[in-house]
């Protein structure tokens, strides 16, 4: 079957959404569909999806796949970025039907650090380039706010709001669960202090509170 091309009189709108597992990435994804002439690659795949898409929709999105943190830093500028971030201990304590028979929690620490330091380099290879932060909890507790950032930052007109969405996977119980799980609390509590350390470095920049029962360290 021949491949049909859409002329454009202006180039698609290309969006990436990143950042770690279990961090509201593919909830994102998700919510993206509630915009007007938008198309949003349903399979996990690398930016250079964006740039394979046979659209008519104005706005291609695209999340990132599992190894998307190698690539991160070489992101074309052309490609705007949605970045989702979410308070490390609830990622850290997250669980995945693909891992569940494997490990008890999806992200491994190793695994939470190397999506981190993937961050930093983009931050350092683009220094000038705009990121949307996106936090999991405000995804949650004011997901229309949240849609109006997107909005605003991508030129994107809603179609129908984050909370009204039918589809909307939206679990306000999926927040601080480690507080309320003492298994949670002395696995985080164990993880070594160098690690500790760069959580807080990462609480800091994203305004996210560290529990004070979690050793003091250095977080430079």
């Amino acid at each position: 079957m021949q491949r049909r091309t859409y002329a454009r009189a202006t180039p698609a709108n290309r969006i990436f959404i990143s950042g770690c597992a279990r961090s509201g990435t593919t909830l994102t994804q998700r919510l993206m569909r509630c915009f007007e002439d938008i198309f949003v690659h349903p399979p996990e795949a690398r930016y250079a999806m964006l740039d394979m898409l046979d659209r008519p929709e104005s706005n291609l999105v695209v999340k990132r796949d599992a190894r998307g943190f190698a690539h991160l830093a070489k992101l074309p500028t052309s490609i705007g970025l949605i970045y989702c971030v979410r308070h490390p201990f609830d990622t850290l304590t997250s669980s995945h039907p693909q891992t569940r028979n494997q490990r008890r929690f999806h992200v491994t620490p190793q695994r939470w650090l190397t999506e981190y330091d993937a961050l930093i380099r983009l931050k350092k290879a683009q220094p000038h380039r705009q990121i949307l932060f996106v936090r999991y909890e405000d995804m949650i507790g004011a997901p229309d706010a949240q849609q109006d950032r997107i909005a605003q930052s991508f030129g994107l007109t809603p179609r129908i709001r984050f909370s009204e969405d039918p589809d909307n996977p939206i679990r306000v119980a999926s927040l601080r669960k480690w507080e309320r799980n003492e298994e949670f609390r002395t696995y985080l509590g164990g993880l070594p202090p160098a690690f500790l350390a760069r959580v807080q470095r990462f609480c800091a920049e994203f305004d996210y509170d560290m529990p004070i029962s979690t050793p003091t360290v250095d977080a430079r």
